[in-house]
Order: C-alpha cells, then structure tokens, then sequence
C-alpha cells in the first residue's frame, strides 16, 4: 500500500470542502457527535498553532484526473474547522470573519450560509487560522478490503469511541450492515451510503440544542422521546448496541444472554457466534429482519401513543421511578413480547389502554442484573408480559404487523428527514383547496406520477415518498383547524391533518378516496419497473388517529420516464427536461453506480 503524508493548508482544505471533494462512507463513519465545546478546543489548538491529530484520506482519482477523498479518520475535525469558517458558531464568542477568506465570502454571498457580522475574530488571527497546516495522509481507496482494514485498525487503538463504535469499525458483515441501517431507520438519519461531507449535519443529531443546523434532535429520536436511552447514550451509539441485542434476539431461538463480551463474538469472525448469525440473518434476509424489527416497534409505539402521545410516557408507565435513568430492561421485555405476539403469532392489539394500564411499573415485575443477564431469566420477563397483556391481543386479517401503520416511525422519521431533504419527500395536506370554496384540485391527482418519477430520478442510492394529508406549514394546519375540527399531530416541521376530512367532504369513503391515487400511477405512462414498484408500496394508514396516504418510491436501477418524458427534482420542485446534456448527465449517475 502507496501511503502519502503531506501537509494541508486549512483555506486549501476548505477550497477542496466548497467543491465537493470530501465524502464519507456511512458504512465506516458515525455521524456527527462533537459538542460545540470540544469543536471550541479544536479551534483553540489551531489558532495557538498547537498540533492536532492526523487526518486519514483514502485518495480516489476521477476521470479528469482531479482527486476526491473518502475521510476515514478526522471527519468530526473537518466538520468543525468548515463549521467555523462558515459561521456555525463562534469560539470565545467571536466569529471567523468570512472577508479574509475569498472562497468562504463567495459561498455566503451565494447563501450557501448565514453570515455573521457581530463579534468576529480579528484579522490576523483568521490569517493564521487558515494558513494552519493540517496533518494529512493519503492511499489509495482503489482496494475496498484495504479501506476496511485500515479503518478498522485506526479504531482499535483506544481512541475515545463507544464500545458499539469499536465492535462496528470496519466490520461490513450482513449482521453489521442490518445493525447499522435499522439503527438510522429508527433514529431517523438514514441516507444514501456515501455522502459529502457537507451533507452531514442534516443527517446529524444535535444532542444539545447546540446545533441548529443538524436535522435531528436529539429530544425527537424515539430513544429519548420516549426514555429508552438518554441523549448520550445516543450520542455515543448505544442505541445501535440495543439494536444488536434486538436483532439477535429476533432471529435466533432464545432471547440473547447480554453483555458487553457475548456481544462482542458476533463481531468476532474468529468466532462461532459470528458465523451463527450471519447464517440466522441470511437465512430470513436483512431486509425482512429489518422489516419485522420496524413492525413490532411501530406497533408497540403506536399503543403508547394512542393512550398518551406526550414525551416519556413510555417511560411513566413500564418504570414510573425511573426519574432520568433509562429504561432498557423494562423496553426489552415490551419489545419482543410485542414481537413474538404481532410478528411471530400474527395477532394485533385490540385495546391500546387496556394494555398500557397492564403494563404499569412492569420494571417491578422483572428479574434485572447489572452486567450479564441470562437467557433464561430474559425468556421469564418475556413471558411474564406476554402474560399480562396477551389477552388484550386477537386475530385479525391482514394483522398488524403487515399493515403499513406498522411503518409508523419510518413515516415520522421521513417527515423530519423531509426538513432537509425536500427533493425526496413531498407533503400535501390534501385534495382539497383550503379557500372556502373547498373545491377539488384535480390538477394535484394529475401531477402526482411526475412528482413519483422525479423522486425516481434523484439516484440509484435514493429513495422518498409523498404523503397525502401532511400540511407544510403551521398556517395551513390552523387553517384545516378552523375549517373540519381536526386536530392536528406536528412532527418535526409538518403537520399531520389526515385525508379523513376530504373523504367526509366528498362524500365518499376512504377506499374510494384512496382510489383516486392509486388509479392515478395505475393508469400513468410511467416506465417500468417504477409503476409496479410504487404500486406494490402505496397504501393508506393510520397515524395518531388520521389517515395518511402514503406512496413510497423505491430506488430504481435505471433512469425512470412519464410518458417518454424524464421527470427531476430542484428542491421541492419537479419539473421535466429535454436538453440532450442534462439527460446524459443523469444517465450517467445511474450507470456509475452498476
């Protein structure tokens, strides 16, 4: 291996930022977990000249010769250095003045950033800032077993990351891809695979309300919305050692006997364990698993939240003397009794408050140990739930557990992403006008296969979805308010109102109303495989008592076509193109990635 030290001027690191040049790869990369106060005393040993850690790039060399770099360590430096220049936040109160950096000013003045004019940093010592050396090695990233062993080793050597962060470094076995992706899927940061780093705050949690720019509180993830783990614990990726321990205990025959060292042979590929649960999850398939997973848990949260929808009432019920600890024993026995109940059995809870009455201080009913749990003890708090709330659970046809209410967190997590990714979510609050002719506004039904095939064309790594009966603003929610009674359910910046109403408008049911969208890509000239894709996932749900149309659209293979037209999203925009040069660019995404 071809391995370059250099130095690396922080304004030519930045140039490099502004074009695009450095990218992570979310299989190897956490996500953005620096406070502002640490990203302060990186700034601190730059501006004293003092040295910082080594920064590792794995160098790739496009067609035109220009190099682009996958950052395999130092990624949370970057993004603090380019934060600073880009006024993100200030050190010792004072902000990087953007004029003593021409790249920097040019990108404000394009709006790419706020600028700040109060309290900035004095002009010598920008000069300095920007003049400041990085340390820097390079090799090639054209040996993608080479990237993995190095990440892997870089992280093995006591650097300060979490337990889950270690045992995932540079591990991309089935079982840690699963661990991985289902975590994003709950936390609601999921992504396309290989990012630039610029992108990575909107997929970021702020897990201090420092950070106005990231697209996730911390507070909104259901981990701490409802006290399963507190903000930390998140932020150091817990969460995704839960996860493991859910997965684990999905797919195998007993419930996992956890602890920090049994978890740690599922990462070993010298151990027996590793090669068990490769073979359990590939024998149902990740993607199933991710599946079943995503069931139980929306069909557990959606119980909760039909009885109370407020923060930690998860947590008042199954251990009301928890105060600020966390409630994992008490969630792991609800979960896969949920599981084996909805998944496993077929059945759906008939009686959301039956049920959270049953399950009032479940933590006292419990066998917990600190450490080491055993199986056995784990099977006798599952049973024991199963046991006080299995009455409150029937057949039914189709069961919960495969209805698309069962996606319930998937949605929610869609509507925050949709904050930051509006190219690949699109919300309307109905089909209705809001005026007080309320007439029907069939020019959205007609434009429905458009959006569809523009989402289709965002990239082989990219996925989203419209939602019908989402409001987009908080002056159209009071509006719909004021005019049908609804109340409605804010997530993140949208407004959940239901297509309940229009139905009631119209006069006609919700499988008639339903009807209308369906028919609409049913009957569209959009290409295949596309139509039958969408077809096989549009559905209608309940959310928090409205329903919500929902049309996922997959990632396609292949660029998709209206009618023989190519359909784009520019923003929250789709619009069609015909120049020869824009359609041959987006050809080319699709066949780069095959």
């Amino acid at each position: 291996m071809s391995v370059t030290p250099k130095g690396l001027s922080i304004q030519v690191a930045y140039r490099d930022y502004s074009d695009g040049k450095f990218l992570v790869n979310r299989k190897y990369q956490r996500k953005l977990v620096w406070s502002r106060s640490e990203k302060e005393k990186l700034i601190d040993s730059i501006l004293q000249g003092f040295p910082i850690p080594l920064i590792l790039l794995a160098v790739e060399i496009e067609d035109n010769g220009e190099k682009r770099y996958e950052i395999l360590d130092g990624m949370q430096r970057l993004n603090a250095v380019f934060e600073f220049i880009e006024n993100k936040y200030a050190f010792n109160g004072r902000y990087f003045d953007v004029e003593q950096l021409a790249r920097a000013k040019q990108r404000s003045e394009d709006g790419v950033f706020e600028l700040r004019n109060d309290s900035l940093l004095e002009p010598e010592s920008c000069a300095d800032f920007v003049d400041y050396t990085l340390a820097v090695t390079e090799f090639p990233s054209s040996n993608p077993d080479a990237v993995n062993e190095v990440f892997g080793r870089i992280n093995a050597y006591g650097r300060q990351l979490s337990n889950q962060e270690k045992r995932q470094a540079g591990v991309v076995s089935d079982f840690s891809n699963l661990v991985r992706t289902l975590s994003a899927e709950i936390r609601g940061d999921v992504s396309k695979e290989t990012l630039d780093l610029s992108e990575m705050p909107s997929i970021s949690i702020d897990p201090d309300d420092t950070h106005k720019s990231y697209g996730i509180s911390a507070d909104e993830t259901f981990w701490c919305r409802q006290g399963v783990l507190v903000k930390n614990q998140v932020r150091s990726g817990e969460d995704e050692q839960f996860v493991a321990d859910l997965v684990i205990s999905a797919v195998q025959d007993e419930p996992f006997a956890f602890s920090g060292s049994n978890l740690d042979n599922y990462y070993n590929e010298n151990r027996a364990e590793y090669g068990d649960i490769e073979r359990s999850v590939n024998r149902e398939g990740p993607e199933h698993v991710k599946a079943r997973v995503l069931a139980a848990l929306s069909i557990l949260v959606n119980v909760f939240e039909q009885v109370d929808d407020t923060p930690n009432a998860m947590k008042r019920v199954l251990n009301p003397a928890a105060g600020g600890n966390p409630i994992k024993a008490p969630f792991y026995a609800c979960f896969m009794a949920f599981y084996e109940l909805c998944v496993e059995e077929e059945k759906s809870p008939e009686d959301p408050n039956a049920i959270v009455i049953a399950l009032e201080d479940l933590q006292s009913k419990l066998e917990v140990a600190r450490g080491q749990i055993t199986a056995d003890a784990r099977r006798r708090n599952i049973d024991l739930t199963k046991g006080l709330i299995s009455r409150y659970f029937v057949e039914s046809d189709p069961p919960s557990s495969s209805s698309a209410s069962a996606l319930a967190i998937r949605f929610a997590n869609s509507l925050r992403r949709s904050r930051v990714e509006t190219a690949a979510y699109e919300c309307k609050q109905g089909i209705l006008n809001l005026d007080s002719s309320r007439d029907e506004n069939g020019n959205l039904i007609a434009r429905i296969p458009q959006i569809v095939c523009g989402i289709a064309n965002l990239g082989p790594d990219s996925e989203g979805a419209i939602f019908i009966g989402v409001a987009d603003t908080e002056a159209d929610a009071a509006r719909i308010s004021e005019i049908s009674g609804v109340n409605t359910v804010c997530v993140g910046s949208r407004y959940v109102v239901g297509v309940d109403r229009e139905a009631a408008t119209l006069n006609i049911s919700l499988e008639a109303y339903f009807s209308k969208f369906i028919d609409a890509i049913k009957h569209s000239a959009l290409s295949e495989p596309l139509k039958s894709s969408v077809l096989a996932k549009i559905d209608i749900f309940d959310f928090r008592g409205h329903s919500v149309v929902s049309i996922w659209v997959p990632s396609q293979e292949d660029l998709s076509t209206l009618d023989d037209t190519v359909f784009v999203r520019r923003g929250s925009c789709t619009e069609s193109i015909s120049a020869f040069s824009e359609i041959n660019a987006l050809q080319g995404i699709f066949r780069n990635s095959i």
